[in-house]
């Protein structure tokens, strides 16, 4: 395996000032247990997500912040990640503290659960600080991280729902 580097923590603050940040919302008829049981999971990421191979949570349930994981992705990358953010049903959100991937400051994602009439909404925000080659190429980064979450979250909806 590619040796990690340590990347900056973030703050909330991250996810309005990242210089690439890709939001994605889907609307599901769940229960908000269901889905926390799905994000806590490790399997069910690896069905909805085609870029991680293996989940391996680090800490012991139940998951707080503080909690930890790597996460395995596909072309023998890893990252390291702390959840910040763990209130249970309602908000997660967690930044990647060491990656094999190269040309990142800073990494994190955020997820926010609403309750619906007909089940829950989940508004996911992915944010990148890139340095180097790949900061030239955040407006197609950006089109293309877009269409792909949009399908990755329609694989996710059929997932919840059955």
């Amino acid at each position: 395996m590619k040796n990690f580097e340590v990347l900056k923590p973030v703050t909330l603050d991250f996810f309005n000032t990242a210089n690439l940040r890709v939001t994605t919302v889907m609307d599901a008829k769940c229960s908000v247990e269901r889905l926390m049981e799905t994000l806590s999971g490790d399997t069910v990421w690896t069905e909805w997500a085609p870029a991680i191979s293996k989940v391996e949570w680090t800490c012991d349930k139940p998951f707080k912040q503080g909690a930890t994981r790597t996460v395995y992705l596909a072309g023998g990358n890893a990252v390291k990640e702390n959840f910040f953010v763990w209130e249970e049903g309602e908000h997660i959100a967690f930044y990647v503290e060491e990656s094999t991937m190269s040309g990142m400051v800073s990494f994190g994602e955020d997820y926010i659960i609403e309750k619906t009439a007909d089940g829950i909404r989940l508004t996911w925000t992915v944010a990148i600080q890139l340095t180097g080659i790949g900061a030239f190429f955040i407006p197609a980064s950006r089109m293309v991280m877009g269409m792909m979450f949009k399908r990755w979250l329609k694989k996710y909806k059929k997932i919840l729902e059955s």
